[in-house]
């Protein structure tokens, strides 16, 4: 049995696609609503809740960890490790962020919240294995509106990322979740196929919608201005500068992995086709995914 946390994601969704096409596999999703309709497989999860968390994890074998950003979550999550342990858990796939944010000394509150976690598993006595994404190809999903406005603002100039779809993420967990035992004690680094300047991802834009795109780069600061006219949290605001400032400043963000390969045994989703994929929603400027 394969317990699924942040069933409602952009990852945890495409997971339980992946995993539900599949006869052979058993498992069920958790999240923190119980108000929506939801499948029979499904169980009402909330980190906070050690009850809920307890049923969730009744008869699991193998858990795939993953939440939203919260200045909690290195608590929140350390709590379903422990509650896991007592269940006879016996393997968890966590989500944490790319090699590049994730450590105790990074200079990122997530990354080093994820560390924390990654710890705290591995040193419960489960089998473990840790994935590490880069920057999601899908966050361009929320920059639809001013794409299909002809512009691309991201603050950052010339540097480069390896973006990866959260497609392959979920190919690589729903792999390692379905065999943990191959894939003990190994940290993977979850990169796409190509190293890209936002330029380049502006060009490939145009070339599939068919219409202008450009790159521009607002500051850091004018982003930030807008993030709190927006409303977002001061700890949100904090992730977004600290991100980027990682991106403009760690080389090792540009690199590109073979991990999706080695896992999946199929080559990363480029950037081309993710677009190609989603060509729609660029379109008419609504984010949602085609």
């Amino acid at each position: 049995m394969i317990l699924i946390t942040g069933a409602t994601g952009s990852i945890g969704r495409a997971l339980t696609a992946r995993l539900g096409g599949r006869a052979d596999v058993e498992f069920r999703t958790a999240t923190r609503d119980s108000g929506a309709k939801r499948a029979a497989n499904h169980v009402t999860m909330d980190f906070a809740d050690a009850a809920s968390v307890a049923a969730a994890l009744r008869d699991v074998d193998v858990v795939f960890l993953n939440s939203s950003q919260h200045p909690d979550m290195a608590a929140l999550q350390g709590t379903v490790v422990e509650a896991a342990r007592e269940a006879g858990v016996r393997h968890i796939v966590k989500v944490s962020s790319g090699n590049a944010f994730t450590g105790p000394d990074k200079p990122s509150w997530v990354g080093r919240a994820h560390a924390d976690v990654e710890a705290r598993i591995a040193a419960s006595g489960m089998g473990w294995t840790f994935l590490r994404p880069r920057y999601f190809m899908q966050n361009l999903l929320g920059l639809a509106g001013p794409i299909s406005a002809g512009t691309l603002p991201v603050a950052l100039a010339d540097e480069r990322l390896a973006p990866v779809d959260v497609r392959d993420i979920a190919d690589v967990a729903a792999t390692i979740l379905t065999s943990p035992d191959e894939h003990d004690a190994r940290v993977y680094d979850l990169s796409g196929p190509e190293s890209l300047t936002f330029g380049d991802v502006a060009k490939h834009l145009t070339d599939v919608l068919g219409t202008p795109v450009a790159h521009v780069t607002p500051t850091l600061q004018a982003l930030v201005a807008s993030l709190a006219d927006a409303g977002a949290p001061g700890w949100q605001q904090l992730h977004i500068v600290e991100g980027m400032t990682i991106f403009a400043t760690d080389g090792s963000v540009a690199e590109v992995s073979p991990d999706v390969e080695l896992v999946t045994g199929h080559p990363a989703i480029t950037i081309e086709r993710f677009i190609t994929d989603h060509k729609a929603a660029f379109a008419a400027g609504n984010g949602h995914a085609s």
